[in-house]
């Protein structure tokens, strides 16, 4: 498949618990473009030395640390928009940052990566994360699950899909 040059450069996001396939889904889609670039909001967050807190529980601090990473991201993808690329955030999401994100890019397309819990803990499992982590994953999903219809993105169940599938729909969405 050719790679597209759009006229106009898009920005999206791409969100989901741990294990979801963000990150990969992500550098999958990117390539589809001739100019594209991946904004990954954890390496923003690990950016942070001294002082770094891990994003649960929630505390004032998290927030603040979680803000200031969509807000780097922001200003990132920004520079990269204004020479012609466009990017894909990869980011964990809920509300406050969504809207943040929408706040300064008011045509950002926002996709849910929400595959089956027994999908993200297979995952897990394969990939030897640690327990906390896992736990951490069963609690996102349920919060993304519950919120997943109340909030301004569009949800991709790639349960079943392999990474070029889900990053093939989302692309065809883009360019709609």
């Amino acid at each position: 498949m050719d790679k597209i040059n759009l006229e106009n450069p898009i920005v999206c996001l791409i969100t989901g618990p741990a294990g979801a396939g963000k990150s990969t889904v992500s550098r999958s889609l990117a390539e589809k473009f001739e100019k594209s670039a991946v904004v990954n909001v954890d390496s923003l967050r690990n950016s942070i030395i001294g002082g770094r807190v891990k994003p649960w529980p929630h505390s004032e601090e998290v927030d603040r640390q979680m803000a200031l990473a969509a807000k780097n991201a922001c200003l990132l993808a920004n520079n990269f928009l204004d020479s012609g690329f466009s990017v894909i955030i990869d980011d964990v999401i809920g509300k406050k940052l969504l809207n943040q994100y929408k706040d300064f890019f008011p045509n950002i397309k926002i996709f849910l990566l929400l595959p089956s819990v027994d999908t993200l803990l297979s995952r897990f499992d394969n990939r030897g994360d640690d327990a906390e982590l896992r736990k951490r994953t069963e609690d996102l999903h349920e919060k993304f699950t519950s919120r997943k219809d109340e909030l301004d993105w569009q949800v991709v169940d790639s349960s079943n899909q392999t990474v070029e599938d889900t990053a093939d729909q989302i692309f065809i969405e883009l360019i709609k």
